[in-house]
């Protein structure tokens, strides 16, 4: 009933939404009960029968796991705070970063305690294997941001100069990256690239002037950024330059990912949801299911389902776990 209402109060006779997009009802819902007190913050995995979802609240962090046929709450992991973000490599290796400098490795049941050197925030991991692997965080009205590099065997900090970061971003919240080309974005629309032994900024725009997110894409010529805090900023990469939008009456966004080529599945504050068309630069809302909620992360798992990471990081601490069918 709770959705229903909320579908009915956001969309009109003809679909449109108070956002100014249009949206398609029911398409989203919910893929388990996180059960309370529960933020959820990032969602990824090796395939449909392999998932992980990642979170916890001020003082604990929390992983969910996806077998094919059910969600379970796996509490062999060592205690943390609240976990953000997770990267998969395989079934057997799988890394999450959090709070705290959290950091863990391993699988479903089995996890290694990581210590990368650092108690600040960590917000995103990422990497081509397990051994060149990336770690990016710092607090946001604190110090510099956090780089690391793993290289299989130790974690390696690098540092920003003033030429790299002129924005005077505190924060790196996520890294990624695809055809030998590595990016991480942050604080004040900062983005920058690794280049061979340096990171160098690259101009995101005018509009480039809030926070960036996150960022996914499908090839070095079409890569996606969300962001924005008090409105939202999309930025996207054509293999030279990137060139930021502030789609009209869309909050702030925290989530990306790619459904194929040109086409991003995008989430934010309040709960929304929806999709993003490079080509033409359409937004496209979908129904709410919790607009309480705001969303942190989506990922494909390439085989038709879209999984989606929302949650409330305050007193008191709740998570929504999203699913839908991509449709195609």
């Amino acid at each position: 009933m709770r959705l229903c209402l909320i579908v009915l109060a956001l969309v009109g006779c003809n679909g449109d939404t108070t956002d100014g997009t249009t949206t398609t009802p029911q398409r989203w819902s919910e893929a388990f009960d996180a059960g309370g007190a529960t933020a959820l913050s990032g969602v990824s995995g090796n395939g449909p029968d392999d998932v992980y979802m990642v979170g916890g609240d001020a003082t604990t962090g929390s992983i969910w796991h996806y077998d094919g046929s059910d969600w379970t709450l796996d509490t062999s992991a060592p205690a943390t705070d609240l976990l953000v973000w997770v990267h998969a490599f395989g079934p057997d290796d799988v890394w999450i970063v959090g709070e705290g400098g959290a950091g863990l490795r391993g699988s479903a049941g089995s996890w290694e305690q990581l210590d990368p050197g650092t108690t600040e925030p960590l917000w995103g991991v990422w990497g081509t294997s397990p051994d060149d692997l990336w770690i990016v965080g710092g607090l946001p009205a604190e110090n510099d941001p956090v780089i690391l590099h793993w290289d299989g065997r130790v974690f390696t900090p690098h540092a920003l100069d003033a030429e790299e970061n002129d924005r005077a971003a505190q924060s790196l919240f996520k890294i990624w990256g695809i055809d030998g080309r590595v990016f991480a974005v942050g604080q004040r629309g900062l983005v920058i690239e690794y280049d061979t032994d340096t990171w160098r900024q690259m101009p995101s725009g005018a509009e480039g002037n809030q926070d960036f997110v996150s960022l996914w894409g499908t090839s070095a010529t079409d890569i996606v950024i969300a962001g924005g805090r008090s409105s939202a900023r999309i930025s996207t990469f054509d293999g030279t330059s990137w060139t930021t939008t502030a789609p009209d009456r869309v909050p702030g966004l925290n989530a990306v990912s790619m459904l194929e080529p040109g086409l991003a599945v995008i989430g934010g504050a309040n709960g929304w949801v929806g999709t993003y068309d490079v080509a033409t630069g359409t937004t496209t809302g979908e129904n709410v299911v919790d607009p309480t909620s705001d969303v942190h992360a989506t990922w494909y798992d390439g085989a038709g389902t879209l999984y989606g990471a929302a949650g409330h990081f305050a007193e008191p601490y709740f998570g929504t776990a999203l699913i839908r069918e991509s449709d195609l």
